[in-house]
């Protein structure tokens, strides 16, 4: 079923790519897209692989555009809570909220084995397509989505069904469409390897001057008790009170 949904992407970003109709992401903005989100990060030589292969499809697609499956940014949305704010206080009530409820999903959750076959084509990028190897991935989703409570609202109306890990974002015209839709077509089934996910990310996004780079809020280990492994926050972050691809990545 995944497979079907990546060649319908496939379908679509071709049209709009050779249409001239793709999407062009812009900075963030004060409500707009890149808002503070759930990330998981492959890491290891499947890290390496979409690294080459983002400098790769920048190649083909032009170097205007945001290389998001570089080291750097290489990330897979787990689920985005908010739109982006310019500013994030060190004492922002919301994000103490969101780390609380990512620990205790984190504490009941598992490591997450994905495989990753092939990249697709989307109407604003390059994908690199992922598999799970378990159902950790999902019931993690889950999880959070039912830890999160009302702060999940975000996304209520908006169901992630693939895995996936977005290698460019388009952020302005192609020089070659069909150079590119040829490009990603040859690689719709490449072997790119797997990933051993063993903690979760809470982080936001901030402009570089040259693309969107995340700032990490929190980092939690899963199924080990949801101890914080990483935080630029105060505890009391992670201890206040409750409250695309449609957001970003």
């Amino acid at each position: 079923m995944r497979r079907d949904k990546f060649d319908r992407l496939f379908d679509r970003g071709r049209d709009a790519v050779l249409s001239g109709q793709h999407y062009r992401d812009t900075p963030p903005v004060d409500g707009g897209r890149w808002g503070i989100s759930v990330i998981f990060r492959p890491g290891g030589e499947l890290a390496d692989r979409l690294d080459a292969l983002t400098a790769e499809a920048l190649d083909v697609a032009g170097g205007i555009h945001w290389p998001t499956g570089a080291r750097t940014t290489l990330h897979m949305t787990v689920r985005a809570l908010e739109a982006h704010r310019l500013a994030v206080p060190d004492e922002d009530v919301a994000v103490g909220r969101y780390g609380a409820a990512l620990r205790r999903a984190a504490a009941s959750g598992r490591s997450v084995r994905l495989g990753f076959a092939g990249l697709t084509l989307t109407p604003s990028g390059v994908m690199a397509c992922a598999y799970p190897a378990d159902d950790a991935a999902d019931s993690f989703a889950a999880v959070l989505a039912d830890e999160l409570g009302r702060d999940g609202g975000f996304e209520a109306d908006f169901t992630r069904d693939i895995w996936y890990a977005t290698l460019i974002h388009f952020t302005g015209p192609l020089p070659d469409p069909s150079a590119l839709v040829a490009w990603v077509a040859a690689r719709r089934d490449i072997d790119l390897g797997s990933t051993h996910v063993q903690e979760v990310e809470l982080v936001r996004w901030q402009h570089s001057g040259s693309q969107p780079m995340r700032v990490p809020l929190l980092a939690v280990p899963l199924g080990k008790g949801g101890a914080a492994a990483a935080v630029d926050r105060p505890d009391f972050a992670l201890s206040s009170p409750r409250v695309s691809p449609s957001a970003n990545g």
